[in-house]
């Protein structure tokens, strides 16, 4: 017997609805894929990282820096700096990065209580296993071997720096290094500075205050370091 016209339009029905009204997403086309998220480039990670004008209050104001286009410049690299095994120190005097980073980008601090000194931050990021590499290889070694005083080139110039004396280091990062001294341009005037250099996995954060009339108080970098680790954190 031929089934009515009736049965015939539930069973398509049926068929249709086992097909398509199940409430999931059909399979997709073959040889087409979901279109993965982008990933943050080094450099724009290390944008949202490094401290602002609102993370440290009232007070301070936060500019973009780029130790390579400042004038006058010493070394607009690492590379250019010669002298010794204490070239890393010299590199950092100057914001350049230690090591092979990824990417590296500064912040130039200055506040109202400290005037004439300028707190520079730098954030450097770098493969896996480079920043312990730079710290522990680069930095500690250069920081044992030069403490009584050292002098680098670059360019045809040359800088003076007084024995470095260690301070107290901080309790933020991996693991963190501080030291003060005086560094004497040729034919320039001796600047005093601080500087703390703190590790947070393969990130590198060195803050160096540099001139200034107080620059011998110790907590003037205080809110800065705990601003930054704060974001690194």
């Amino acid at each position: 017997m031929k089934p009515s016209a009736a049965a015939v339009f539930l069973l398509t029905a049926a068929l249709t609805c086992l097909a398509g009204c199940s409430g999931t997403t059909a399979p997709a086309a073959p040889g087409t894929t979901a279109s993965p998220a982008r990933q943050q480039t080094p450099a724009e990670r290390l944008t949202a990282l490094l401290v602002t004008a609102a993370d440290l209050g009232s007070g301070y104001s936060v500019r973009p820096f780029d130790p390579a286009g400042e004038m006058p410049v010493f070394a607009r690299s690492a590379r250019e700096i010669t002298g010794n095994a204490c070239t890393p120190l010299a590199a950092m005097t100057h914001q350049l990065p230690l090591g092979r980073p990824q990417a590296v980008l500064s912040r130039l601090v200055t506040t109202r209580e400290a005037p004439g000194t300028r707190i520079h931050v730098t954030l450097a990021v770098y493969d896996e296993g480079g920043a312990v590499t730079a710290m522990d290889s680069l930095l500690a070694d250069a920081v044992q071997g030069c403490s009584l005083g050292f002098t680098v080139q670059a360019h045809g110039k040359s800088e003076l720096y007084d024995p470095f004396e260690p301070e107290d280091t901080p309790t933020v990062g991996d693991e963190a290094l501080a030291y003060r001294g005086v560094v004497t341009p040729e034919d320039g005037t001796p600047r005093p500075l601080r500087t703390t250099v703190v590790r947070h996995g393969d990130v590198i954060a060195v803050c160096t205050a540099v001139g200034g009339a107080r620059i011998a108080r110790p907590g003037l970098l205080a809110p800065v370091i705990e601003a930054q680790d704060a974001k690194l954190s």
